[in-house]
């Protein structure tokens, strides 16, 4: 599948994206001073609420079944995310 550049750009940029995400989701386990501390939690929020407002235009740019299962991941790390940040 030949895609022009500027959608594989896209596309490649939405994958980091997405993978910003889910570091940041590994973050949140890995290191528990994230949830105690509302600097933290809130500077790790606006990464993961950033990065999903990038990846999911560049991620729709793309072609193919890639597109589908990176939306798909994005918005469920997203979800998962939200709700992580909101537990009392």
């Amino acid at each position: 599948m030949h895609l022009p550049v500027w959608r594989r750009v896209a596309l490649f940029a939405g994958f980091v994206a997405v993978a910003l995400q889910g570091a940041s989701f590994v973050a949140f386990w890995c290191w528990p001073n994230i949830s105690r501390d509302n600097v933290l939690l809130g500077s790790w929020a606006r990464l993961v609420f950033g990065s999903f407002i990038v990846a999911v235009p560049c991620v729709l740019a793309g072609k193919g079944a890639s597109r589908w299962w990176l939306l798909a991941l994005s918005v469920l790390l997203f979800v998962v995310c939200f709700f992580l940040a909101n537990i009392p």
